[in-house]
């Protein structure tokens, strides 16, 4: 058997689960395949990934993984080029493929869990939505948020989705946790950490958290600390300063530059700030480079895929001639340029923005002006914002 040019590790190494049996191979096709009632190991070996699986060893690009596709055709280092090639690790696809692919290793359990344990948070980002977000849950009724947002109920995962992971802890590798918050989510200590490290299996284990910066919980991190393998704090920003806090509402920017500080110093570990470009924030982005450069901090910047009317190539095309960034943003300008805007989306998007004004006395004029002028300039002032 021969390595396609499609391989992905993801789906013969990670597994991603959430509510409701939904599940993925990673974070980038969440809750992409159902499969209800049943367990990861389960799901691990059900129809529905063994075909992703196939597709990918037979060099076919499978639409689950369309994402990746999409910013390798425009130049951006996708996901899965990322993971084959993952710092300190060589010839890491080769190695995946000999002893998980061929041996057919993979079948047993997977090494890396992706957790999406529940909504619980406590910010309502403009780019996220209520199944992710129990504080989006509570605003959805204030009027004309419902044209973006429906309401779910909050949700989190069972005691035993927790407890058949804690079983098969001594076949993993690593653990990572998304949210809502995961700092915030009081099951992911009670019913997975502190049973991992009463065990033994944290030992082994590397701890991965995507937060929001809102929570720095110290008696839980220095025993995270001491008693895993590693720890990954991947902070998501968006912005800086009061765009930062535009883009994740009921965040203050104080708070968590302080907070940000502090991760940086957790001994055993490692910090990255992870920046999602969307139509808000795509002309700042050499400004957020700055302000990481001078923090000397590792900053991954990342595309938008949700909601649509902020997805960057759904900017006017005369708009996007306009767009200029950095060589370093060549792929977030080949990005924004290899799909043509649906113009009823970018109405959506100004439609958005008056009614964030609206809630929340944050006019899109105040916090981004240099957009905001660029669309006035060109005949999409205020009174249609």
């Amino acid at each position: 058997m021969s390595l396609s040019k499609t391989f992905c590790p993801a789906p013969f190494t990670h597994i991603q689960v959430s509510k409701r049996g939904e599940f993925g191979p990673c974070c980038f096709t969440s809750n992409s395949f159902n499969k209800e009632d049943s367990n990861i190991h389960e799901k691990w070996n059900s129809e529905q990934i063994n075909n992703l699986r196939n597709n990918l060893l037979r060099g076919k690009k499978d639409k689950t993984c369309s994402r990746c596709w999409q910013e390798e055709d425009a130049g951006k280092q996708s996901l899965r080029q990322r993971m084959l090639f993952t710092k300190n690790s060589k010839n890491l696809q080769k190695q995946v493929f000999q002893r998980y692919v061929e041996r057919e290793d993979y079948k047993k359990y997977p090494r890396v869990v992706q957790l999406m344990p529940g909504n619980e948070c406590n910010l309502a980002c403009p780019s996220c939505k209520p199944e992710l977000s129990s504080k989006w849950n509570s605003l959805v009724k204030q009027k004309d948020y419902s044209i973006f947002q429906r309401t779910t109920k909050n949700w989190n995962l069972t005691k035993e989705q927790y407890q058949d992971i804690v079983d098969n802890s001594d076949k993993l590798q690593k653990i990572e946790l998304f949210g809502g918050e995961p700092f915030l989510n009081k099951r992911n200590e009670i019913n997975l950490l502190q049973k991992l490290i009463d065990k033994g299996t944290s030992k082994h284990i590397t701890l991965y958290f995507n937060t929001n910066g809102t929570i720095y919980n110290e008696k839980l991190i220095e025993k995270l600390s001491k008693n895993f393998k590693f720890l990954e704090i991947r902070l998501s920003m968006d912005g800086i300063g009061d765009q930062f806090e535009y883009l994740r509402y009921g965040a203050k920017w104080e708070q968590v530059i302080a907070n940000a500080e502090r991760f940086i110093q957790i001994p055993n570990s490692d910090f990255e700030a992870i920046m999602t470009v969307s139509t808000f924030n795509v002309l700042e982005l050499p400004t957020y480079d700055d302000f990481f450069t001078q923090k000397n901090w590792s900053a991954f910047y990342n595309i938008a895929n949700y909601p649509s009317h902020i997805e960057i190539y759904n900017i006017p095309e005369h708009i996007k001639k306009q767009i200029t960034l950095p060589k370093k943003f060549q792929d977030v300008i080949e990005y924004m340029n290899n799909t043509k805007c649906n113009m009823n989306e970018w109405y959506r998007f100004l439609k958005y923005t008056k009614i964030l004004e609206k809630n929340r006395d944050m006019p899109f004029q105040k916090y981004f002006p240099k957009f905001f002028g660029l669309i006035n300039n060109n005949k999409y002032g205020h009174a249609e914002i």
